[in-house]
Protein backbone atom coordinates (compact mmCIF):
# COMPACT_ATOMS: atom_id res chain seq x y z
CA UNK A 1 0.00 0.00 0.00
CA UNK A 2 1.70 3.43 -1.10
CA UNK A 3 0.68 6.83 0.55
CA UNK A 4 -0.44 9.52 -1.79
CA UNK A 5 -0.49 12.74 -0.30
CA UNK A 6 -3.14 15.57 -2.41
CA UNK A 7 -3.19 19.14 -1.74
CA UNK A 8 -6.84 20.70 -2.65
CA UNK A 9 -8.11 17.06 -2.34
CA UNK A 10 -11.41 18.38 -0.77
CA UNK A 11 -13.25 18.49 -4.42
CA UNK A 12 -13.03 18.67 -7.74
CA UNK A 13 -10.18 16.64 -9.42
CA UNK A 14 -8.26 16.23 -5.99
CA UNK A 15 -11.06 14.09 -4.27
CA UNK A 16 -11.99 11.94 -7.69
CA UNK A 17 -8.15 11.27 -7.41
CA UNK A 18 -8.87 10.42 -3.75
CA UNK A 19 -11.19 8.06 -4.94
CA UNK A 20 -9.53 6.17 -7.64
CA UNK A 21 -6.16 5.68 -5.37
CA UNK A 22 -8.42 3.87 -2.52
CA UNK A 23 -10.60 2.05 -4.94
CA UNK A 24 -7.13 0.21 -5.66
CA UNK A 25 -6.17 0.15 -2.16
CA UNK A 26 -3.60 2.93 -1.53
CA UNK A 27 -3.70 5.38 0.97
CA UNK A 28 -4.41 8.74 0.72
CA UNK A 29 -4.09 11.96 2.88
CA UNK A 30 -5.66 15.53 2.18
CA UNK A 31 -4.24 19.08 2.35
CA UNK A 32 -7.42 21.41 1.74
CA UNK A 33 -8.54 24.97 3.30
CA UNK A 34 -11.88 22.81 4.26
CA UNK A 35 -13.05 20.94 6.52
CA UNK A 36 -13.21 17.09 6.34
CA UNK A 37 -16.86 17.49 8.29
CA UNK A 38 -17.86 19.17 5.53
CA UNK A 39 -17.54 15.98 2.85
CA UNK A 40 -19.28 12.77 3.50
CA UNK A 41 -17.26 11.03 0.87
CA UNK A 42 -13.90 11.15 3.37
CA UNK A 43 -16.09 9.00 6.10
CA UNK A 44 -17.11 6.63 3.54
CA UNK A 45 -13.56 5.61 2.36
CA UNK A 46 -12.37 2.46 3.82
CA UNK A 47 -10.55 2.93 6.90
CA UNK A 48 -7.20 1.62 5.71
CA UNK A 49 -7.51 4.18 3.02
CA UNK A 50 -7.66 7.09 5.17
CA UNK A 51 -4.71 8.47 6.09
CA UNK A 52 -4.69 12.10 7.51
CA UNK A 53 -7.01 15.09 6.95
CA UNK A 54 -5.37 18.70 7.77
CA UNK A 55 -7.12 21.89 7.36
CA UNK A 56 -4.36 24.11 5.63
CA UNK A 57 -3.67 26.80 3.61
CA UNK A 58 -0.90 25.69 0.68
CA UNK A 59 0.22 29.20 0.66
CA UNK A 60 1.53 28.90 4.12
CA UNK A 61 4.65 27.15 3.51
CA UNK A 62 5.10 26.05 7.28
CA UNK A 63 1.58 24.79 8.15
CA UNK A 64 1.76 22.71 4.66
CA UNK A 65 5.18 21.18 5.48
CA UNK A 66 3.99 20.46 9.35
CA UNK A 67 0.96 18.92 7.91
CA UNK A 68 2.79 16.58 5.43
CA UNK A 69 5.73 15.71 7.96
CA UNK A 70 2.66 14.57 10.33
CA UNK A 71 1.11 12.71 7.43
CA UNK A 72 4.40 10.99 7.14
CA UNK A 73 4.49 9.93 10.89
CA UNK A 74 1.57 8.62 10.45
CA UNK A 75 2.31 6.67 7.32
CA UNK A 76 5.33 6.89 5.04
CA UNK A 77 4.15 9.08 2.13
CA UNK A 78 5.40 7.20 -1.38
CA UNK A 79 4.10 10.57 -3.75
CA UNK A 80 2.26 13.43 -4.03
CA UNK A 81 -0.63 15.35 -6.20
CA UNK A 82 -1.05 19.20 -6.04
CA UNK A 83 -4.66 19.72 -6.73
CA UNK A 84 -4.98 22.79 -4.74
CA UNK A 85 -5.72 25.86 -6.72
CA UNK A 86 -7.54 29.16 -7.79
CA UNK A 87 -8.88 30.53 -10.55
CA UNK A 88 -8.98 34.45 -11.33
CA UNK A 89 -10.43 35.82 -14.62
CA UNK A 90 -8.66 39.51 -14.52
CA UNK A 91 -7.25 40.70 -17.66
CA UNK A 92 -4.18 42.21 -17.70
CA UNK A 93 -5.61 45.42 -17.64
CA UNK A 94 -7.92 45.20 -14.90
CA UNK A 95 -5.91 42.56 -12.76
CA UNK A 96 -4.64 44.03 -8.95
CA UNK A 97 -1.42 43.27 -7.37
CA UNK A 98 -3.24 41.54 -4.39
CA UNK A 99 -4.52 38.86 -6.93
CA UNK A 100 -1.73 38.71 -8.66
CA UNK A 101 0.27 37.75 -5.27
CA UNK A 102 -2.51 35.66 -3.96
CA UNK A 103 -2.50 33.79 -7.37
CA UNK A 104 1.25 32.76 -7.35
CA UNK A 105 1.04 32.11 -4.11
CA UNK A 106 -1.58 29.44 -3.84
CA UNK A 107 -0.74 27.72 -7.37
CA UNK A 108 3.00 27.97 -8.04
CA UNK A 109 4.57 28.38 -3.98
CA UNK A 110 1.71 25.74 -2.91
CA UNK A 111 3.10 23.43 -6.05
CA UNK A 112 6.31 24.03 -5.06
CA UNK A 113 6.55 24.24 -1.65
CA UNK A 114 4.67 20.91 -1.26
CA UNK A 115 7.08 19.41 -3.82
CA UNK A 116 9.43 20.47 -1.92
CA UNK A 117 8.47 19.05 1.58
CA UNK A 118 7.81 15.70 0.29
CA UNK A 119 10.91 15.57 -2.06
CA UNK A 120 12.81 16.22 1.42
CA UNK A 121 11.39 13.23 2.90
CA UNK A 122 12.17 10.70 0.70
CA UNK A 123 15.38 12.20 -0.39
CA UNK A 124 16.77 12.44 3.31
CA UNK A 125 15.09 8.11 3.58
CA UNK A 126 16.41 7.00 0.29
CA UNK A 127 13.28 6.29 -1.36
CA UNK A 128 11.57 6.42 -4.43
CA UNK A 129 8.20 7.91 -5.39
CA UNK A 130 6.21 10.07 -7.47
CA UNK A 131 4.60 13.58 -7.88
CA UNK A 132 1.74 15.21 -10.13
CA UNK A 133 1.59 18.99 -10.24
CA UNK A 134 -1.72 20.45 -12.01
CA UNK A 135 -1.25 23.20 -14.01
CA UNK A 136 -3.37 23.37 -17.15
CA UNK A 137 -4.04 24.37 -21.43
CA UNK A 138 -3.75 27.71 -20.06
CA UNK A 139 -0.27 26.99 -18.87
CA UNK A 140 0.47 26.31 -22.65
CA UNK A 141 -1.20 29.23 -24.17
CA UNK A 142 -3.67 31.58 -24.09
CA UNK A 143 -6.98 30.75 -23.44
CA UNK A 144 -9.91 33.63 -23.26
CA UNK A 145 -12.10 33.97 -20.38
CA UNK A 146 -9.13 33.11 -17.90
CA UNK A 147 -6.72 36.02 -16.41
CA UNK A 148 -3.35 37.23 -16.36
CA UNK A 149 -2.06 35.80 -12.75
CA UNK A 150 -3.82 32.34 -13.93
CA UNK A 151 -2.42 32.34 -17.36
CA UNK A 152 1.30 33.24 -15.44
CA UNK A 153 0.85 30.61 -12.41
CA UNK A 154 0.15 27.66 -14.69
CA UNK A 155 2.95 28.15 -17.50
CA UNK A 156 5.07 28.55 -14.06
CA UNK A 157 3.85 25.01 -12.32
CA UNK A 158 5.00 23.96 -16.22
CA UNK A 159 8.61 24.98 -15.27
CA UNK A 160 8.47 23.94 -12.06
CA UNK A 161 7.61 20.32 -12.83
CA UNK A 162 10.14 20.05 -15.43
CA UNK A 163 13.16 21.38 -13.34
CA UNK A 164 11.82 18.86 -10.16
CA UNK A 165 11.52 16.00 -12.73
CA UNK A 166 15.52 16.72 -13.86
CA UNK A 167 16.87 17.51 -9.89
CA UNK A 168 14.90 14.51 -8.26
CA UNK A 169 15.55 11.54 -11.11
CA UNK A 170 18.72 10.96 -10.19
CA UNK A 171 16.97 10.24 -6.57
CA UNK A 172 14.22 7.96 -8.28
CA UNK A 173 11.37 10.51 -7.55
CA UNK A 174 9.58 10.57 -10.94
CA UNK A 175 7.79 14.32 -11.47
CA UNK A 176 4.87 14.66 -14.13
CA UNK A 177 2.39 17.44 -14.78
CA UNK A 178 -1.00 17.13 -15.61
CA UNK A 179 -2.81 20.13 -17.92
CA UNK A 180 -6.66 19.84 -18.33
CA UNK A 181 -8.66 22.13 -20.55
CA UNK A 182 -11.88 23.70 -18.68
CA UNK A 183 -13.04 20.55 -16.21
CA UNK A 184 -16.71 20.82 -14.44
CA UNK A 185 -15.69 21.06 -10.75
CA UNK A 186 -16.74 23.59 -8.49
CA UNK A 187 -13.94 25.69 -9.03
CA UNK A 188 -15.30 26.34 -12.41
CA UNK A 189 -18.57 27.47 -11.72
CA UNK A 190 -18.83 31.01 -12.19
CA UNK A 191 -16.66 30.89 -15.35
CA UNK A 192 -19.25 28.66 -16.59
CA UNK A 193 -21.92 30.13 -15.61
CA UNK A 194 -20.79 33.67 -17.19
CA UNK A 195 -19.71 32.01 -20.51
CA UNK A 196 -21.68 29.50 -20.77
CA UNK A 197 -21.26 25.79 -21.00
CA UNK A 198 -21.51 25.35 -24.78
CA UNK A 199 -19.40 28.30 -26.32
CA UNK A 200 -16.42 26.53 -23.85
CA UNK A 201 -17.24 23.43 -24.83
CA UNK A 202 -16.41 24.29 -27.98
CA UNK A 203 -12.82 25.31 -28.10
CA UNK A 204 -12.35 21.65 -28.25
CA UNK A 205 -11.95 19.23 -30.84
CA UNK A 206 -14.07 16.72 -28.71
CA UNK A 207 -16.70 19.62 -28.18
CA UNK A 208 -17.46 18.95 -24.29
CA UNK A 209 -16.03 19.57 -21.04
CA UNK A 210 -13.75 17.03 -18.67
CA UNK A 211 -15.20 15.74 -16.06
CA UNK A 212 -12.95 15.41 -12.95
CA UNK A 213 -13.01 11.39 -13.47
CA UNK A 214 -11.06 11.78 -16.36
CA UNK A 215 -8.20 14.08 -15.09
CA UNK A 216 -7.53 11.83 -12.49
CA UNK A 217 -7.58 8.72 -14.16
CA UNK A 218 -4.23 10.13 -15.96
CA UNK A 219 -2.68 11.46 -12.36
CA UNK A 220 -3.57 8.30 -11.53
CA UNK A 221 -1.72 6.13 -13.66
CA UNK A 222 1.36 8.80 -13.43
CA UNK A 223 1.26 8.10 -10.14
CA UNK A 224 1.71 4.41 -10.35
CA UNK A 225 4.37 1.77 -11.51
CA UNK A 226 3.08 1.79 -14.63
CA UNK A 227 4.29 4.88 -15.77
CA UNK A 228 8.03 3.75 -13.88
CA UNK A 229 9.69 5.10 -16.68
CA UNK A 230 7.55 8.50 -17.16
CA UNK A 231 8.97 11.92 -16.10
CA UNK A 232 9.15 15.44 -17.02
CA UNK A 233 6.26 15.54 -18.79
CA UNK A 234 3.29 18.01 -19.39
CA UNK A 235 0.33 15.67 -20.32
CA UNK A 236 -2.52 17.64 -21.85
CA UNK A 237 -6.63 16.13 -20.72
CA UNK A 238 -8.02 18.78 -22.69
CA UNK A 239 -10.18 17.15 -25.97
CA UNK A 240 -7.86 18.51 -28.20
CA UNK A 241 -7.70 22.25 -27.54
CA UNK A 242 -4.27 22.37 -27.28
CA UNK A 243 -3.69 20.02 -30.18
CA UNK A 244 -5.33 22.84 -32.88
CA UNK A 245 -4.11 26.35 -33.53
CA UNK A 246 -7.81 28.07 -34.32
CA UNK A 247 -11.14 26.56 -33.86
CA UNK A 248 -13.26 26.73 -37.05
CA UNK A 249 -15.88 28.96 -37.19
CA UNK A 250 -18.32 28.83 -34.50
CA UNK A 251 -15.99 26.44 -32.51
CA UNK A 252 -16.59 22.67 -33.25
CA UNK A 253 -19.26 20.75 -33.15
CA UNK A 254 -20.21 18.47 -30.63
CA UNK A 255 -20.58 14.85 -30.54
CA UNK A 256 -23.44 13.05 -29.22
CA UNK A 257 -20.96 10.18 -28.86
CA UNK A 258 -19.31 9.93 -25.53
CA UNK A 259 -15.77 9.10 -26.03
CA UNK A 260 -15.40 8.16 -22.43
CA UNK A 261 -14.04 4.89 -22.42
CA UNK A 262 -15.18 2.27 -19.26
CA UNK A 263 -12.49 0.46 -16.79
CA UNK A 264 -9.20 1.75 -15.08
CA UNK A 265 -6.42 2.71 -17.45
Amino acid sequence: MTHIVITGGAAGIGMSLAHRLAARGERVSVLDRAESDAHQWWAELPQSSRGEWHVVDVADTAAMTKAIESSHRYAAIDGLATCAGVVDQSTVLDVGVDTFTRTMEINVGGTLMAARAVARLLVAEGRPGSMVTLASSAGLGYVAGLGAAYHASKAAVVGITRSLAGDLARHGIRVNCVAPGLVRTPMTRRQRESIGEELLAARAPAGRLAEPEEVAAVADWLLSPAASFTTGHILPVDGGQTSVSVPPIGGHLVSSIDTRTSGAL
